[in-house]
């Protein structure tokens, strides 16, 4: 199998013991949602030299104390944030914990809730980083949705009881 010469597992055979494979909606989710990661981290990226103007910009119209703050608060919350992110895959696409797909669903509904506010405003971001936050925020949302098919109540637990 070509993803087993990669390197991927795409079963995972520990699902507390049980030796459980994972569904194929876990699958989509999990190529879904490291995508819509993916698609965070280039736009990141690429826009991390205006986030570093405006980092430069309040530093310099900040009192002395929180100019010092500002320097690396938003790199450690952008880590964190990515962080947060992986973990909730983590728990979701290998461990079948629940409680991280309700916490990755309330998640993705509010970022998509901000990004329609935001383009009703117009407001949101304009040019690639915009287009790269939009297509990001839908494919999270289409792998949330994955979660909730049918094929993905015995991975988290929920299925009746026989």
């Amino acid at each position: 199998m070509r993803a087993r010469a990669i390197g991927l597992n795409l079963r995972f055979e520990n699902k507390g013991g049980t030796g459980m494979d994972r569904p194929a909606s876990i699958v989509t989710f999990e190529r879904l949602y490291l995508g819509a990661l993916a698609l965070g981290v280039i736009n990141t990226v690429l826009s991390w030299s205006k986030t570093e103007a405006l980092m430069a910009t309040q530093t310099a119209q900040a009192p002395p104390e929180a100019a010092q703050i500002i320097g690396w608060v938003v790199p450690l919350a952008t880590v964190i944030g990515f962080g947060i992110i992986l973990l909730l895959w983590y728990f979701i696409a290998r461990r079948g914990a629940a409680v991280a797909k309700w916490i990755a669903t309330i998640l993705v509904v509010a970022a998509v809730g901000f990004m329609a506010a935001g383009l009703s405003a117009g407001t949101y971001r304009p040019g690639l980083g915009g287009i790269l936050g939009v297509a990001g925020n839908l494919l999270q949302a289409v792998s949330i949705w994955f979660l909730f098919r049918p094929d993905t109540k015995n991975w988290f637990g929920e299925g009746s009881v026989a």
